[in-house]
């Protein structure tokens, strides 16, 4: 899977068999009078038809969050989670400790209106002990191996089975030296926009990735 962020990207060159795109769909802004405001995607993503799609939603606080901004927030991501062809959303949201029982329950909420699978990316550090985001039940929570320190990233083990089938890597940055056991889905993201030569060596890079 090929994160596609914040910029311009044309992508109608992967192999649409065996590469899927996560594509971000827009952002959530909690703002200091607590009112989430939803920012759509401007930038142009051009695709192969049949292209297996992921919407991401990023969700950024500057201020306290409460259990009364839930309802408002799913409101917000129903134009995201009602689009026909995606096939999945991923939230994307990097909650602090005082944080979490909100995201829980924003999770709960959204899983019970969403018409897709829902999933999450996780801190590393939350995958390893830290298993507090276990209850949400969630499809994946994808474990996001870089932005860390090098000796992080070597020595960081998954013990959380909710991120044991996925993990996220960057193209700019070293990677475990081992494959996870039981890793089914890998995503990938590059601080530049995509090409077909950064693309063709990311697959190199995986094939031998043991």
């Amino acid at each position: 899977m090929l994160w596609a962020w914040q910029r311009a990207e044309n992508l109608s060159f992967i192999d649409t068999h065996t590469t899927g795109v996560a594509f971000l769909a827009g952002t959530v802004r909690i703002l200091q009078n607590g009112f989430p405001v939803f920012e759509p995607r401007l930038q142009p993503l051009h695709l192969r038809p049949g292209t297996p799609l992921l919407a991401v939603v990023r969700i950024e606080s500057t201020a306290s969050t409460s259990r009364a901004q839930i309802a408002p927030l799913v409101q917000a991501l129903s134009q995201v989670i009602h689009q026909p062809a995606i096939r999945g959303l991923q939230i994307d949201f990097d909650a602090p400790v005082s944080e979490r029982g909100f995201y829980l329950s924003l999770l709960v909420a959204l899983k019970k209106q969403s018409p897709v699978p829902l999933g999450v990316t996780a801190l590393a550090s939350w995958c390893e002990g830290d298993q507090w985001l276990d209850p949400a039940d969630v499809v994946e929570a994808v474990p996001m191996f870089f932005r860390m320190g090098k000796d992080e990233v070597r020595n960081m083990q998954v013990t959380s089975s909710l991120c044991a089938s996925s993990i996220g890597l960057s193209t700019d940055e070293p990677w475990p030296v081992h494959r996870p056991p039981g890793v089914q889905r890998i995503y990938v993201f590059t601080p530049q926009a995509w090409n077909p030569e950064m693309y063709s060596r990311t697959l190199q890079r995986i094939d031998n990735w043991k």
